[in-house]
């Protein structure tokens, strides 16, 4: 399965490398994010299902609700919240609120489109119930992750990466790192592929990730991924991820200018 799905992954790299029809938009379904925002006064809403599978226990988040305002063209807000059905090596299954997750990203260098971007995503996880804690849904303490995402785009190519530190309140604090490529190859379909990693004490995991975003309508775009892990953690085994759902973006999607001398911006889908 894991080679397989390596060739998945090779193969959307091969195809994300060949030349764009229009501009990529970062984001779900990856895990690894990118320096774009919504746009000013714009929303992106994420309704998901997210499914990460281990040797002990299958993670399920349905819904996973995430939603992201523009603040003029270079800050976004996020709030996130999933609800989480975990299933433990015994069968036993345990339902209710996983962690909330609030953030503002900041793109203090360029735009999509430009050669370079670049942000820092201040995340803050908390609780929003106690009993997914005695439960073991999620984990007792908040956790703050300070990541900072950059785009270099040329000849056609978008490759994003993103570090961060997690802070995490009651245990180890992490390490987080990915590298992303992201094309059009049809003027609604866009590929995705992705290298993450997180690197816990002396532990390090790597998952790759392969998956493509449909755009339905000019404000509905279908999101897909999946992915297996290429290197695991010593406490975790093999690692599976699954990612499926919708993007609503109101009133539409924004449509960042160009420089004069860049490739020209393609145009919007008109509205049903």
């Amino acid at each position: 399965m894991t080679r397989r799905l390596l060739r998945v992954l090779v193969a959307t790299l091969v195809t994300a490398c060949l030349p764009a029809l229009a501009v990529a938009q970062g984001g779900p379904p990856l895990i690894t994010d990118d320096p774009d925002t919504p746009g000013p006064g714009y929303w992106e809403i994420n309704i998901a299902v997210l499914t990460e599978k281990t040797h002990a226990q299958k993670h399920v988040e349905v819904p996973r609700v995430d939603l992201n305002y523009g603040v003029g063209r270079r800050i976004q807000l996020k709030f996130e919240m999933p609800w989480v059905a975990l299933q433990h090596e015994e069968q036993r299954t345990e339902t209710g609120a996983g962690k909330a997750t609030v953030g503002v990203k900041w793109r203090f260098i360029g735009q999509e489109g430009e050669r370079i971007a670049w942000s820092i995503y201040p995340q803050l996880d908390f609780n929003m119930a106690h009993s997914s804690v005695t439960r073991g849904i999620a984990e007792e303490g908040r956790q703050l992750l300070l990541p900072t995402e950059i785009t270099v785009e040329m000849f056609h190519l978008e490759i994003n990466g993103e570090v961060g530190r997690n802070l995490v309140e009651n245990g180890p604090d992490t390490w987080i790192f990915g590298v992303s490529t992201e094309g059009h190859v049809l003027p609604r379909l866009e590929l995705l592929a992705e290298l993450h990693g997180e690197r816990v004490t002396d532990s390090t995991g790597l998952i790759t990730v392969g998956g493509g975003r449909l755009k339905l309508t000019s404000k509905m775009i279908l999101l897909m991924a999946i992915g297996h892990s290429v290197r695991s953690q010593l406490d975790e085994g093999p690692r599976t991820y699954a990612y499926a759902g919708l993007q609503l973006n109101l009133p539409r999607q924004f449509t960042f200018e160009r420089d004069v001398g860049r490739r020209p911006a393609a145009p919007e889908i008109r509205r049903r």
